[in-house]
């Protein structure tokens, strides 16, 4: 019974110990955008964007391993299936995570595998894997420093309409990402075995799309006009000193259009009592112009 019950405690000991170890790999990781923009190039219009990625809560730096991201878009701007059609393009310059050498003077690349494809109509996933071991990293190239990611282009099919390009980030499209993969000590040049030695998955990843909208005129720029509360939690009132509105529009985190109206009055008063809880886009069109706000429901 003695030994049984010495083997049963070793037992539990090292589970309890494999526990410790694996929480403390968890990493909170945060993606959002920055540098929206559209451009022109050889008569096409484009819509280009940033996407950022951040260790977040305390979280300490670390090396990144592979990844998958999911994004939506507004099919009236940039049409269907995005990727089929060359419409949707991801790069990555040196001074991108996934752009990263082995070295920093190298031109040979840790990252590779780049992979991206249509899962919906409206839904375009993007993905890369580590070609390099660990070992081969300069430094850990995620920390609580915001960081490029890759670049984002899409070529528009009628760029009057809005971008609406966002994270998908329901429940089958979360912890997609991993830590770096391969031997610390496997040298200067060591390829990637994630099978031996795998990478850890990144848990609590989180999304922000208020970076990935445009506007033509910044609201802080309408001096007449009036936004409040933001947050929100039962109604929205926005009023214009000067002129009137003429539509707002309010859009999900998945780019759904909730609340549409067209009106010529200067104040309007929204009952968002029925929101669930989280961040939404506002645009507003006035005789003032167009411009467009993150606001949050409480």
């Amino acid at each position: 019974m003695k030994k049984n019950y010495t083997k049963k405690h070793k037992s539990l000991v090292l589970f309890t110990f494999l526990l410790i170890g694996l929480a403390s790999y968890a990493q909170d990781v945060h993606f959002t955008f920055a540098n929206a923009k559209n451009t022109n190039s050889e008569g096409n219009n484009y819509y280009e964007v940033d996407v950022m990625m951040q260790a977040i809560n305390s979280t300490e730096s670390f090396k990144l391993g592979s990844g998958q991201l999911y994004f939506t878009y507004n099919t009236a701007a940039f049409g269907e299936n995005i990727n089929a059609n060359s419409s949707f393009e991801v790069t990555y310059e040196d001074d991108y995570i996934c752009g990263q050498g082995i070295d920093l003077a190298s031109s040979i690349k840790i990252y590779g595998g780049f992979t991206t494809n249509d899962n919906t109509a409206s839904r375009v996933s993007w993905a890369f894997s580590q070609t390099f071991s660990s070992s081969t990293f300069a430094e850990e190239n995620v920390s609580e420093i915001s960081t490029k990611l890759c670049h984002v282009k899409i070529k528009y099919t009628d760029v009057s309409e809005d971008a609406m390009f966002m994270f998908e980030s329901g429940n089958s499209y979360t912890d997609q990402f991993f830590t770096a993969c391969g031997l610390e000590d496997g040298g200067a040049a060591a390829t990637a075995d994630c099978t031996a030695e795998p990478g850890i998955q990144l848990v609590n990843d989180s999304f922000e799309n208020g970076g990935s909208t445009l506007s033509t005129k910044n609201l802080e720029s309408f001096p007449s006009l009036s936004l409040y509360p933001n947050p929100m939690s039962s109604l929205l009132r926005i009023s214009l000193e000067v002129g009137v509105f003429e539509k707002i529009i309010i859009y999900d985190s998945n780019g759904k259009i909730i609340f549409h109206k067209n009106t010529n009055l200067p104040e309007l008063l929204i009952n968002v009592d029925h929101f669930s809880q989280g961040t939404y886009i506002l645009k507003i069109i006035s005789s003032e112009g167009t411009s467009i706000r993150k606001i949050l429901k409480d």
